[in-house]
């Protein structure tokens, strides 16, 4: 009687030896490495942009805090001390009625090292008496380009204030300017009055006094309505339509006592 045959076999098809599975090789391994280290080399300015976004969006909203908190501190001050040289001295000597460290030229956000430059300016109203101040902040960050300011109109507390029998003030002028004017767009800057001591109520559109020529890559321009009436029987709103906005921008509601200025940020969010 034969033994079986015990010499090799011949493996069946579509069958896989034990041990015949391979890995992947050295060269395929670094070909992924080389691979992902490209794309995560082409992410890295995406994310740089992104974290500098956010970095400047912080120097923004500080800045604004910064601005607005001043105009605030100033108004608690008296009158007669609401000047440039006592907004802006350095350095601040114990004598100083102002060496709390309220105002000055630089501030230091608590936990933070790059200071902000702040810069006071106060000039009497161009359109009122020495009754009035214009009053204007300042701030920005020697690492930063962005430049915020808060601004505000105080008026002598011994000068008395408006009365609600008061004749009603007239030949007033209101002033809308810009940062950029060349964004504004059809139909621009719109001025609407409302008179509320009528039944029903009257609303009519003043016309503004045409501005200045369009001026190629013009970076600030004014836009004034002029012959207004104030008092309590008048509420006025501005509107302003701009190429950067997704939505006709307006300021809240106000009165006019005197003639003012208005302000539009026509890129929201952006320079």
């Amino acid at each position: 009687m034969r033994s079986p045959q015990t010499g090799p076999t011949r493996a069946t098809p579509g069958t896989t030896r034990p041990g015949s599975q391979r890995g992947f090789s050295l060269i395929e391994l670094m070909i992924t490495l080389i691979v992902a280290a490209i794309v995560f080399a082409a992410m890295i300015p995406f994310f740089a942009n992104a974290l500098g976004r956010t970095s400047e969006d912080e120097v923004r909203v500080d800045g604004n805090t910064i601005a607005q908190d001043r105009i605030e501190q100033i108004r608690l001050l008296p009158f007669s001390d609401i000047t440039t040289e006592n907004l802006m001295y350095s350095p601040s000597p114990t004598t100083n009625p102002f060496g709390d460290g309220r105002f000055g030229q630089s501030y230091t956000l608590y936990g933070e090292t790059a200071p902000y430059k702040v810069k006071y300016e106060v000039v009497p109203t161009p359109y009122a008496t020495s009754l009035e101040k214009f009053v204007k902040v300042s701030v920005s960050r020697s690492d930063s380009g962005y430049v915020t300011t808060a601004q505000t109109i105080v008026r002598d507390p011994a000068a008395g204030t408006s009365s609600m029998t008061q004749a009603e003030p007239s030949n007033l002028t209101l002033t809308v300017y810009f940062d950029t004017y060349l964004y504004v767009i059809s139909p621009g800057v719109q001025l609407q009055r409302v008179q509320t001591n009528v039944t029903p109520n009257v609303t009519i559109s003043p016309t503004p006094v045409s501005p200045p020529g369009a001026i190629p890559n013009a970076t600030y321009q004014e836009v004034k309505f002029t012959n207004l009436t104030g008092g309590p029987n008048y509420t006025y709103s501005v509107f302003c339509t701009s190429s950067k906005a997704t939505y006709k921008m307006a300021a809240p509601p106000f009165r006019l006592w005197t003639s003012g200025r208005l302000k539009f940020d026509t890129y929201p969010g952006g320079d």
